[in-house]
């Protein structure tokens, strides 16, 4: 799949180990002419009462979804229940939805 010149919404893990493949994915699709959309903070990044806040990341998130034409995920092995939720949600919407693996590069 060919994705280029389009509004891309990452999803994916956002526990400490992923951050590298986030940085790979959002320079790779930039590269390719994308205005990308991605995560503000892993697990363990935010000082102070991330359970305060999270309520207000989650709707940040999905109105990226909801601005995005493609939601993109960063690894098929970074799928939990919350990143199945989005990639569902962005279904909903008509978005197309696909793995980073399948992007032709």
């Amino acid at each position: 799949m060919r994705i280029e010149n389009k509004v891309v919404c990452l999803v994916g893990s956002t526990k400490p180990e992923w951050r590298t493949k986030y940085r790979e994915v959002l320079e790779k699709l930039t590269l390719m002419g994308n205005a990308v959309f991605t995560v503000v903070w892993f697990r363990g990044d935010f000082q102070g009462d991330f359970e305060a806040r999270r309520e207000l990341m989650e709707q940040v998130h999905f109105l990226k979804i909801r601005s995005s034409g493609v939601v993109v995920c960063i690894d098929r092995e970074a799928i939990g229940e919350h990143t199945r939720m989005e990639m569902d949600y962005a279904r909903k919407l008509g978005k197309i939805v696909c793995f980073f693996d399948e992007v032709s590069k």
